[in-house]
């Protein structure tokens, strides 16, 4: 098991071997690789890493600091158990950029933009086309995916072009 340490709401990490493996993270200039919350959680749950508290402790305190965290993170567990690569969507307004399964950032696009939700939240048209534009003009599509109750995830997909 890797060991991780914690500065703010990342886990930096002083080799790359994940990165290399599983591309997790970020690789930076001292050789080793920067996890974002939700990468850090992950592999915090699945063991593959320790940054010196549990699974629940690091739960909350990325919770308290981040919108919408237990949303983004179901969604993040749920496309990385299924095979896909999900990185920062941050400059493109949505929650995660996601890389068909077998692909690799940097060498491929990603295929989707997601945004992570509740259920029960709220969402205008006109929230649903700035979304669809957004993901037009980078050519890719719109993944919405919706966490209920029990944390379990359904998506909805939207596209202008045909499949």
């Amino acid at each position: 098991m890797e060991k991780g340490t914690l500065i703010g709401n990342k886990v930096v990490l002083s080799t790359s071997s994940l990165f290399d493996r599983s591309v997790f993270g970020t690789l930076n200039k001292q050789g080793g690789i920067e996890l974002s919350s939700e990468e850090a959680l992950y592999l915090v749950e699945k063991k593959k890493i320790d940054v010196g508290t549990s699974f629940d402790n690091l739960r909350r305190k990325f919770n308290r600091s981040n919108k919408n965290f237990e949303e983004r993170y179901a969604v993040f567990r749920d496309l990385r158990n299924r095979g896909y690569i999900l990185k920062s969507g941050l400059k493109f307004g949505c929650d995660f950029r996601v890389y068909d399964k077998g692909s690799r950032p940097g060498k491929t696009h990603a295929k989707w933009l997601v945004f992570s939700t509740k259920e029960n939240a709220k969402s205008s048209w006109k929230e649903m086309s700035g979304m669809a534009r957004v993901a037009n003009s980078t050519k890719k599509n719109v993944l919405v995916g919706i966490v209920d109750s029990e944390n379990g995830v359904s998506y909805f997909e939207v596209s202008w072009r045909p499949p």
